[in-house]
């Protein structure tokens, strides 16, 4: 499993009307800390593969989805959001370590079960 390429025009379907929880990478290729990221992020598919979809969504590749972004609150990036049948469940911001990362992408997919 790995990372689908997500567009503005794919949010509602990937997304929205997701049975499977999402998690969304907000991302641009100018982005230090992305870069930084991006081998622990790789993993997760593979490590909490079956528990979710994963998407990323390039920020700067379009205006709309610069728009999609700033109503989904990202504020910076990398930022990673998990979503439960469309409804945001939390996010995790910035640099983190593979352990981190995938321990609190981990609960809020967990988080998604409880209701």
């Amino acid at each position: 499993m790995s990372w689908i390429t997500l567009r503005n025009t794919d949010w509602e379907t990937e997304v929205t009307k997701s049975q499977t929880p999402v998690v969304v990478e907000f991302w641009h290729q100018n982005c230090p800390t992305c870069k930084k990221i991006e081998p622990a992020a790789n993993q997760l598919p593979t490590t909490l593969s079956g528990k979710a979809k994963f998407a990323r969504l390039n920020v700067l590749e379009s205006r709309e989805n610069r728009r999609l972004a700033i109503d989904k609150g990202v504020i910076g990036t990398p930022t990673f959001k998990v979503y439960c049948n469309g409804v945001e469940k939390g996010e995790v911001v910035g640099l983190e370590t593979l352990n981190n990362l995938e321990g609190s992408i981990k609960n809020l997919i967990e988080e998604c079960a409880i209701g």
